[in-house]
C-alpha cells in the first residue's frame, strides 16, 4: 500500500467535506518481544500495527479520529465522524495545522536495516547470554524479574490539506535486566538497560547483565541514615528523572498555564552556571531524533537554560501561537492522539569532570541508585521521592542506604548543582551525566 498517497487521499476527502484544514498521521510497522526467566525462553511475540489519525479544523473547531483499518469505507467513515465532531465541539481561535516546514539535510541515522537480518535466534541467545551474566556476576544472585530483549520499526508518514506528504522511518532496540539479590532473607532488586537507534550499539550482553546484578548486590544490607541535609549525587539513570521533570517545567504550555514554577523567569538565573539543558531532535543515532515533529515542524537544537540562565520554553504550533512566537519543532503525537508538547532528545549538557570524580569530591551525601514513588509538583517546584543508594563519605562510598526521603525545591536544586560529570547517557528521550547538588533534606531515622 502506498501510504504517502492514502494520507494525502485523506485529507482531499476532508476538503471534500468542507474542512478548511486538515492533517493526516500514519504510523506502520511492527514489534519483536523475547523474555527469558531462569535460562528458559518464557515468550516470543511479534506483532504488527498500523493506524491512521485524522484532525480536522471547520471554522477552527476541532474533529478528530483514528482507525487501524485503512480500508476506504472505514476512512470515508472517519472523515465524516470527524466533520461532525467539528460542527458541535468549541470554536479555538488558535487551532490550526501548521504548513509543514523543510527538514534540514543530513542523515539523522535513525533507521538500522539490520533489523530484517539478524536472526531471531541470535535476539534469544542474546537475552540468554545476558541473564547469564547476571548469574555469574555473584553468587547471591538467586533469580531475577526477567531478562528481555525488544525491537521495533515504525514509518511515520504526515500529510496536510496544502502540503505534500512526508515521511521517515526509525528502529528501536532495547535489552535490559532485572536480578534480584539475596542473602539472610533480605532481597534487592537492580537493574539496568540498553536502549538504542541501531542493534549493533547496544551495550553487551554481559555489561548489561553484570551492571544489574552490582547495582544489586551493592544494597545489600542497606539501612536508613539519621535525618539531615546533605549533598546528594545523581548518576544518569537516576539523574534522567529530574531532567524530565525540568522538561516539563520548560514546557511553554506549562508557562501559559502558570503551572511552572519557572514561569515568568525568561532571562533570569534559574540555576548554576553549572547547569545547561538542551533539547535537540537532530543528535544522530538518538531514540529522539526525527526529522519533523508531531505536526511536521523541522526539528531543531533549542537551549532552554544556559549557564543557569533560562533561554526558552518548549512549544508545539498551537502553544507557540498562544505565546505569540515560533513552534520550537516539539509537537509530540501518536495517530491516536493530537499534538502537545514532548520532548525530542533532551538532556543536562555534560561537564568535563568524569562521573568517579563528582562522587570523589563530595565529602557527605547520598548517590541516589533508585527513586521510589511520586513527589513531584512542577507548579511549585516541590520535590520529595522515597530513595535508595550508597552513602558516600569523603569521596568514597560508605555502604548502602534505604528507607529514605529525599526533599527540596527544584529552584533550589538547579541553583545547587555545583559539579556535572561528563559522563553523558541517554535513556530514550532523555539524557544525565552524573551530577551532585550541594544540599538537600534527606529523612531518615
Amino acid at each position: 500500500m502506498d501510504y504517502l498517497e492514502l494520507a494525502k487521499d485523506v485529507t482531499a476527502k476532508a476538503r471534500a467535506r468542507g474542512a478548511d484544514e486538515c492533517d493526516c498521521l500514519i504510523e506502520v510497522g511492527s514489534k519483536l518481544a523475547v523474555t527469558v526467566r531462569s535460562g528458559e525462553v518464557e515468550s516470543i511475540e511479534r506483532a504488527a500495527f498500523k493506524g491512521l489519525g485524522i484532525r480536522l479544523f471547520r471554522k477552527k473547531k476541532l474533529g478528530f479520529g483514528f482507525t487501524t483499518d485503512l480500508s476506504p469505507a472505514s476512512l470515508d467513515d472517519l472523515v465524516q465522524q470527524c466533520a461532525d465532531f467539528a460542527g458541535v465541539s468549541t470554536a479555538d481561535p488558535m487551532a490550526a495545522v501548521p504548513g509543514v516546514s523543510p527538514t534540514l539535510a543530513g542523515d539523522l541515522e535513525i533507521y538500522d536495516p539490520s533489523i530484517d537480518s539478524v536472526p531471531t535466534s541470535e535476539k534469544v541467545d542474546l537475552v540468554l547470554s545476558c541473564e547469564q551474566a547476571a548469574f555469574d556476576h555473584d553468587s547471591r544472585i538467586k533469580n531475577t524479574y526477567g531478562t528481555a530483549y525488544e525491537d521495533s520499526r515504525v514509518k511515520v508518514i504526515l500529510a496536510t490539506m496544502n502540503s505534500d506528504p512526508v515521511a521517515y522511518e526509525g528502529t528501536h532496540f532495547e535489552i535490559g535486566c532485572l536480578p534480584v539479590a539475596e542473602s539472610d532473607g533480605e532481597k534487592r532488586i537492580g537493574i539496568w538497560y540498553s536502549p538504542r537507534r541501531f542493534f549493533s550499539d547496544l551495550e553487551s550482553a554481559s555489561y548489561v547483565g553484570s551492571t544489574a546484578s552490582r547495582r544489586a548486590i551493592d544494597m545489600l544490607g542497606a539501612k536508613p541514615v539519621k535525618t539531615q541535609k546533605a549533598a546528594v549525587v545523581f548518576g544518569p539513570l537516576t539523574g534522567i528523572e529530574f531532567v524530565r521533570s525540568i522538561f516539563s517545567a520548560l514546557d511553554g504550555e506549562n508557562e501559559l498555564r502558570g503551572t511552572t514554577f519557572l514561569k515568568g523567569m525568561m532571562n533570569q538565573s534559574v540555576g548554576s552556571d553549572h547547569v545547561g539543558f538542551i533539547d535537540d531532535g537532530r543528535l544522530p543515532r538518538k531514540l529522539g531524533s526525527r526529522p519533523f515533529d508531531g505536526e511536521g515542524a523541522a526539528t531543531r537544537n533549542t537551549v532552554g537554560i544556559e549557564k543557569g540562565i533560562l533561554r526558552a520554553h518548549y512549544y508545539d504550533s498551537r502553544s507557540a501561537r498562544k505565546a505569540g512566537t515560533e513552534t520550537t519543532g516539539n509537537a509530540s503525537r501518536s495517530y491516536g492522539s493530537i499534538p502537545s508538547v514532548g520532548a525530542n532528545n533532551f538532556y543536562l549538557a555534560p561537564g568535563e569532570s568524569s562521573g568517579d570524580d563528582v562522587i570523589a569530591g563530595v565529602e557527605n551525601g547520598l548517590l541516589v541508585t533508585r527513586l521510589l514513588g511520586f513527589g513531584v509538583n512542577i507548579t511549585t517546584g516541590d520535590y520529595s521521592r522515597g530513595a535508595e543508594g550508597l552513602w558516600i563519605r569523603n569521596g568514597r562510598i560508605e555502604g548502602p542506604v534505604s528507607g529514605i526521603t529525599i526533599a527540596g525545591n527544584m529552584l533550589d536544586m538547579l541553583r545547587g548543582i555545583e559539579c556535572v560529570g561528563s559522563d553523558l547517557h541517554f535513556f530514550g528521550q532523555f539524557g544525565s551525566p552524573t551530577y551532585v547538588i550541594r544540599e538537600m533534606t534527606i529523612a531518615g531515622e
